[in-house]
């Protein structure tokens, strides 16, 4: 009966489960939630340092619109950006900056392009970022809606965000949209970059907005994607 009972209790303890060890489970579970916070924060610390550099280049790049404006009587203008690396709530915050009203007790003007008609664009891996901007003085002449949808066309792109309110001093309506990357049918951000870009001016051209091609004229130079508008300063 004695071995009976003690081969009976041996089955019984290997065909229990083990036994699970809660503190060092306990433990595994804290560190990795210990570990979660601390990446997120991360992340979070890395897109805030991006975003102030994008809205620096933006507010940078409004002051040279302004310029270039003023010397050529423009009302629209087309330009890229590099920091959002396609993405387009960054070329966002990059149209918000450009159109900022200047701080007069700021070092460096920046911003100060509200008045100006824009559509901006950003190249990434994935995709090409657009944001396109038409301030309420200049909505009869161009609309919004019809102008991204122009250039959507001709780059296979597809509206992020509807035209709607635009977060600038001049009013006015600003809306997005992407082209995505499709390698297998070599079509690249940086290559559609380029075609929507022209898109963009044939568009603008067409509506008299902006200054018919002059191959007598060096005044097109400015108004490049790799033009340096310091230069015009």
């Amino acid at each position: 009966a004695k071995e009976a009972k003690e081969a009976k209790e041996a089955k019984e303890a290997k065909e229990a489960p083990p036994k699970r060890d809660k503190d060092k489970e306990g433990g595994k579970k804290e560190g990795k939630k210990r570990e979660e916070p601390a990446a997120a924060d991360k992340a979070a610390a890395e897109r805030e340092k991006l975003l102030k550099k994008v809205i620096k280049e933006g507010g940078k790049k409004g002051v040279e619109i302004e310029g270039a404006a003023d010397m050529g009587g423009l009302e629209f203008f087309c330009t890229t950006l590099e920091s959002p690396e396609g993405d387009v709530g960054l070329l966002e915050a990059s149209m918000t900056a450009m159109n900022a009203e200047p701080d007069p007790d700021a070092e460096d003007r920046k911003g100060c392009s509200g008045r100006v008609g824009k559509m901006i664009f950003s190249a990434g891996v994935q995709q090409l970022a657009m944001v396109a901007y038409v301030p309420a003085g200049s909505a009869e002449k161009v609309l919004l809606a019809d102008w991204l949808h122009h250039v959507c066309a001709a780059v296979q792109g597809e509206v992020a965000s509807p035209p709607a309110a635009a977060e600038s001093p001049d009013g006015g309506l600003a809306a997005s949209a992407v082209a995505k990357a499709d390698a297998d049918a070599g079509k690249f951000p940086l290559k559609d970059k380029d075609t929507a870009m022209a898109a963009a001016f044939a568009f603008l051209r067409s509506k008299g907005a902006f200054p018919e091609d002059n191959d007598d004229s060096d005044d097109d130079m400015i108004f490049g994607d790799d033009c340096n508008l310091d230069d015009y300063d």
